[in-house]
């Protein structure tokens, strides 16, 4: 794993020192170089998606909230004082 990762690295490391067009919007597909931006996305889209992140949000804020069982477990929290010294492993004085 370490070889396959050395290489990525090495090749990362030797682009460091070249210089970078400034003020160009480069995209890079499967070896290819583009000198332009995508086309901006559809409004309608834009709104879908951010609609079904307010859906997913509150979907995991909600059961969060009214079911918090999950994260903080099913049984009742025990209270330490209604332990005996026996059951503490306190030894008799």
């Amino acid at each position: 794993m370490l070889l396959s990762r050395g290489a990525s690295i090495l090749r990362n490391v030797s682009r460091l020192g070249q210089k970078s067009h400034v003020g160009i919007n480069v995209t890079q597909t499967r070896n290819k170089w583009y000198y332009r931006s995508l086309p901006p996305h559809d409004k309608t889209w834009l709104v879908i998606t951010e609609c079904a992140g307010g859906v997913m949000w509150w979907w995991i804020l909600w059961n969060l909230f009214h079911e918090h069982e999950h994260l903080t477990g099913h049984f009742p929290y025990p209270r330490p004082a209604d332990w005996t010294d026996e059951e503490l492993g306190i030894p008799p004085e």
